[in-house]
């Protein structure tokens, strides 16, 4: 087990090292610094950030060429379907506006407080969408 984790370190930093466009974000400085909110692609976050903090943490995030996801835990603003996608959309002004791309519902109506988790893409100054994305009622 020692040699397979000892492997993919090497394999980590050579990737750093080699292809810092694609690296994690080791190679990018640390693009996570004092965003908790934020992760790399699947991974967990330290914690789900609010509306009201989402406009500090994603402000100054660079352009990446990997993808990056953000969880965010609100009260539905809006539900909406095309009848293949679900738009959940929480946070109103003067927050960022979350919208978040899934496959299902699950029954979530407006005004319900759920958590989004999904890749990262700032669309505007006041909006960010998550897609694709997942949401959940947090656990009581």
């Amino acid at each position: 087990m020692q040699a397979a984790t000892a492997g993919l370190s090497v394999a980590t930093i050579l990737l750093c090292l080699v292809a810092p466009g694609l690296a994690p974000s080791m190679a990018s400085g640390d693009v996570f610094a004092d965003r908790p909110a934020f992760s790399e692609a699947e991974q967990p976050v330290q914690t789900p950030a609010e509306c009201s903090d989402v406009r500090r943490m994603a402000d100054g995030i660079p352009e990446l060429n990997y993808r990056i996801d953000l969880s965010v835990v609100g009260s539905l603003t809006a539900v909406q379907t095309d009848q293949v996608l679900w738009y959940l959309v929480l946070c109103s002004a003067p927050d960022i506006r979350i919208m978040c791309v899934t496959y299902q519902s699950n029954g979530m109506a407006i005004g319900d407080r759920v958590i989004v988790k999904g890749g990262y893409q700032r669309r505007d100054a006041n909006h960010v969408m998550l897609d694709p994305c997942l949401a959940n009622r947090p656990e009581q």
